[in-house]
């Protein structure tokens, strides 16, 4: 039997609500900070392990990625 996991995580995740869910899991699991947990460590690598399944967060597509990234908009950081 085929393994359709990557067929399900790619329509979850194209939708807007998908795509609010996704935004919110990364957020949560703050991702956009750095880990100095092994719980936080653990935390990441599930994030990491949900960002695979869907077939798009691979090494191959790292040029793309880095592409996309670049292309976003700067955001000044804040101080603290």
């Amino acid at each position: 039997m085929e393994d359709k996991t990557v067929d399900y995580y790619i329509t979850c995740f194209s939708t807007e609500s998908g795509k609010r869910v996704l935004a919110n899991l990364l957020m949560e699991a703050n991702l956009f900070e750095c880990s100095h947990t092994p719980e936080e460590q653990a935390v990441e690598n599930f994030i990491k392990m949900i960002l695979t399944k869907t077939g798009k967060f691979h090494k191959d597509n790292v040029d793309m990625m880095i592409e996309g990234f670049i292309n976003l908009p700067r955001i000044e950081r804040k101080e603290r």
